[in-house]
């Protein structure tokens, strides 16, 4: 296990090791096209009709529940002419790793109040609101992610070059074993950016800033408000925001056939109140590429910083309230019924976690768990990598 504070020194040690090798001549040169930022998409550089595809990993952690992602997928670009560029992305693969159950039930919920309802904030990492410890985190089980397309126009090369970029993101997988798994939201995604590139000290200076309209997922909350044989129902899409993101990469060819890399990435997500433990997770890449012909392979070490502190105590909104998720159907039932929600039974969903709230039974059914007070935060490791080969016909 290593420390934040073991991961910024590690990282940091690299960096300098890396620079101290590079040559003092800036005049050393490579095809500007061979070496692009690794961790996010950048303005196109390539020459008209030109073609690459990247097979890629990026694995990176995530709070508030310290997550572990690990996407395998495969990266497309078709330079359609001088100033556009085509481009795709398709996660083939990705396992998401929970620790630990949520302290907080993850959507969808059924929220069964004895009484007026209220809002129960959620907590969860954006591209992820399904995330549970029911779903898959095997790489065996081939849980897609998204698919993105999308399109490039460069308006100004000469100098500060600049460019404006759209693209899609298609959910690739919808069932809720998929999004339990935190294959996705469950709906599309579109993007828009701002791109842009210059000479920097030998190298290339890469800029992106772009906003995501996220989709809002494709499992409401519910929340039921029972007073006798009366049920009023409210259904809420899961708090998921929009995205800001930014990134900056400064890429260096050296000997010819290599580039050393510095990036960092961030993505600000805008929740409200009804999300809680959110972190503007921000990333810093160190990476090395090297040319063999046709075929470039990078590598990178990825540091987390901005981690929410690992351990530390928090409140639960769900205090006390009683989680009938893993009861069975009758067993669930006639628990209600014998606490007076009763009348809710009939529009409880198939596969939704289940929280009864302001009860007071001391009996509770096999499976039942009463909902601790306070959680610990878990934030532990902070650490990834990003490995990229690139074919280029």
């Amino acid at each position: 296990m290593i420390s934040q504070t073991e991961s910024r020194a590690l990282l940091a040690g690299l960096a300098v090791t890396a620079m101290s090798l590079l040559p003092s001549n800036p005049a050393i040169a490579a095809d500007e096209g061979d070496f692009r930022p690794l961790s996010f998409q950048s303005l196109s550089l390539a020459k008209a009709k030109t073609f690459s595809a990247d097979f890629y990993v990026d694995d990176r952690d995530r709070d508030p529940w310290g997550i572990d992602v690990f996407d395998v997928g495969f990266r497309f670009r078709y330079q359609a002419g001088d100033r556009t560029e085509l481009f795709g992305n398709i996660i083939v693969d990705r396992v998401v790793a929970l620790p630990e159950a949520p302290a907080i039930p993850s959507s969808p919920r059924d929220l069964i109040f004895a009484g007026p309802s209220r809002m129960i904030p959620n907590a969860f990492s954006g591209e992820h609101p399904y995330l549970d410890k029911r779903g898959d985190a095997r790489f065996d089980a081939f849980i897609p992610g998204l698919a993105t397309i999308g399109i490039t126009r460069t308006i100004q090369r000469e100098g500060l070059a600049l460019g404006l970029s759209a693209s899609l993101a298609i959910p690739m997988a919808g069932s809720l074993n998929a999004l339990r798994s935190g294959a996705n939201s469950g709906r599309p995604d579109g993007a828009f950016a701002v791109l842009g590139s210059h000479d920097l000290a030998g190298g290339k200076l890469h800029g992106r800033v772009g906003f995501t309209i996220a989709g809002k997922g494709s499992w409401p909350d519910r929340s039921f408000s029972v007073s006798g044989s009366t049920v009023q129902v409210t259904e809420t899409n899961p708090p998921i925001g929009d995205r800001l993101d930014a990134g900056l990469a400064w890429v260096r060819p050296f000997a010819g056939s290599m580039a050393v890399a510095l990036e960092a990435r961030m993505t600000k997500e805008f929740v409200s109140e009804e999300r809680v433990d959110y972190i503007t997770p921000v990333d810093v890449i160190l990476g090395l590429h090297k040319s063999f012909g046709k075929l470039t392979a990078s590598a990178a070490l990825l540091a987390h910083f901005r981690a929410l502190p690992s351990g530390e105590l928090r409140a639960n909104p769900l205090a006390g309230a009683i989680d009938l998720s893993n009861v069975s159907v009758a067993d669930r039932n006639a628990f209600l019924a014998r606490v007076g929600l009763g009348a809710a039974t009939a529009q409880i969903r198939d596969g939704s976690h289940v929280v009864a709230i302001g009860v007071t039974s001391t009996t509770l059914p096999a499976g039942a768990i009463r909902i601790a007070p306070t959680y610990n935060i878990r934030s532990e490791h902070n650490l990834g990598y990003i490995f990229t080969l690139t074919w280029r016909p």
